[in-house]
C-alpha cells in the first residue's frame, strides 16, 4: 500500500477593496507533496483493429450504379442497369470473393434493361416489381426504382 503525505494550500480570495466587497472564506486544496510520491509506471496496451472491406469490387461499382440509375431519367436507366450487370458479370470471372447470387442479380438487371420505359403490360409491370424488389434485397436498398 502506497502512502501519500500532502501539502496544505491556502488560498485567500477577496478581500477589502474599494468596491465595498465582503471578503470570501480561506480555500483548502491538498496537493500530493513529489517527495511522498512514489514513481509509478502505467503500461498502457493498445490494440489498433484495422478493418479491411471484405467487398468485391465488383459488387460495389455494381451497387453505385444501380444506385445512380434510380435517380436518371426512365430512359437512360438501361445504361446504368447494364454496366451494373457487367460490373458483377466481370467480378464473377475474376473470382472476386462470394459471388454467390451474383448470377441472379445479372439476369434480373439485364431484364429490367429490356423493359420498355413506359407502357409496361401487367405482365412486364409484374416482372419489373420483382426485379427491383429482388435487386433492392440483393444491393441492401430500400425503395429504388418503386
Amino acid at each position: 500500500m502506497l502512502a501519500v503525505t500532502g501539502v496544505m494550500v491556502f488560498v485567500l480570495l477577496g478581500g477589502c477593496g474599494s468596491s465595498g466587497g465582503s471578503g470570501s472564506a480561506p480555500t483548502t486544496s491538498t496537493a500530493p507533496s513529489p517527495r511522498s510520491q512514489a514513481p509509478t509506471t502505467s503500461t498502457t496496451s493498445t490494440t489498433s483493429t484495422t478493418t479491411t472491406s471484405q467487398t468485391p469490387a465488383g459488387f460495389v461499382a455494381a451497387k453505385h450504379e444501380w444506385q445512380q440509375g434510380a435517380a436518371a431519367i426512365s430512359a437512360d436507366q438501361g445504361t446504368y442497369l447494364n454496366q451494373a450487370a457487367t460490373d458483377l458479370s466481370n467480378a464473377i470471372v475474376a473470382g472476386e470473393g462470394n459471388t454467390s447470387g451474383y448470377s441472379s442479380a445479372v439476369q434480373e438487371l439485364q431484364q429490367l434493361a429490356s423493359l420498355p420505359d413506359a407502357d409496361q403490360t401487367p405482365a412486364q409491370n409484374s416482372e419489373f416489381q420483382s426485379d427491383t424488389m429482388a435487386l433492392n434485397t440483393f444491393f441492401g436498398t430500400s425503395g429504388l426504382y418503386q
